[in-house]
């Protein structure tokens, strides 16, 4: 039976969503005209750069002197080799974002969103301290396959899946020629409301990003059972790979809640791992309970900087 707090937990969560669809209208022209500017950007950027990919990704390149790299569709196989490729079984820090778009008035919830300048900002950051994006398929592969990483990795994930994450968050990140770990509700690319369309989420995968599953309707998992259980944990994944043709090997507790019947769902229905909100660095020996570093809108670069010193990445 639910808690009070749990109980209030989900209604901030139902009016969080409520003023998200009500902003979506509001935003909706501001957006599109955004993203058909960054569109125009990405076909520019990548006609400088050539327009072949031999792994059928996409190629990009960053603006803070990294040589040109080919990004592989969906986060799959190994990162492109820039020169610093090592073996490491080592903890990876793995951030966590929600909104990348300025609160609308009276956000319940303003923390969750954060300015798509400051995000540019952030990235950009990481990629002067010598950080590089990797995917979680790729992380796993280095912990368990015999893979390679950079040597100072890092995991750009975002939950649920908003428009701003398409519109703003994309081409930072095709820009430095990273992917994105996108966390996505079924529900955000099938209902007719949601921020997301299959396109959207399909340039996305061609883009690089890895897509895994964050539920179907983004459920606290710790206190379901049975086929209710299986629909939010199995039939995602499912739902999803049928849809988008894409492994989906990872899971995201919604609102990192869990519990040990909800980990043994995720483990049947053949995830790698899930990742939760527990603070801290990603490590091997947790694969169900992967660590994750908040990113919050007060945060900035310095406040992304310490938390990763904080964390000992």
């Amino acid at each position: 039976m639910a808690t009070t707090d749990e109980i209030r937990r989900q209604r901030r969560i139902r009016h969080l969503q409520e003023q998200r669809r009500r902003a979506a209208i509001r935003r909706r022209n501001m957006l599109f005209c955004a993203a058909i500017a960054s569109a125009i950007v990405g076909v520019v950027v990548g006609a400088g750069h050539g327009s072949g990919s031999r792994n059928g990704g996409v190629g990009s390149a960053g603006t803070t002197g990294k040589a040109h790299v080919t990004l592989r569709s969906g986060g799959v196989g190994p990162p492109p080799d820039t020169g610093d490729l090592v073996k490491t079984k080592a903890p990876v820090p793995i951030l966590m974002y929600h909104v990348i778009d300025r609160p609308p008035a009276g956000a319940q919830l303003p923390e969750l969103f954060v300015a798509p300048g400051t995000f540019d900002r952030q990235m950009e950051a990481l990629s002067h301290d010598g950080y590089t994006a990797v995917s979680l398929n790729q992380v796993y592969d280095a912990w368990f396959r015999g893979g390679e990483l950079p040597r100072k990795p890092v995991v750009v994930s975002f939950d649920d899946g908003y428009r701003g994450q398409y519109v703003f968050a994309r081409p930072e990140l095709r820009k430095l020629g990273w992917p994105g770990v996108l966390n996505l509700i079924v529900r955000t690319y099938t209902e007719p409301d949601g921020e997301l369309s299959p396109r959207m989420v399909e340039t996305m995968i061609n883009d690089g990003w890895e897509i895994d599953s964050h539920t179907v309707h983004h459920l606290d998992v710790s206190q379901l059972s049975g086929a209710a259980l299986r629909e939010e944990v199995a039939g995602s994944r499912k739902d999803i790979q049928q849809r988008f043709h894409q492994p989906v090997n990872f899971f995201c507790y919604p609102s990192g809640r869990y519990n040990a019947q909800a980990t043994q769902a995720v483990r049947a229905a053949g995830y790698l791992g899930a990742t939760t909100t527990n603070e801290g660095l990603a490590s091997k020996g947790e694969m169900f309970t992967l660590k994750r570093i908040r990113v919050d809108g007060s945060d900035g670069v310095s406040g992304l900087e310490r938390k990763l010193r904080q964390a000992g990445a």
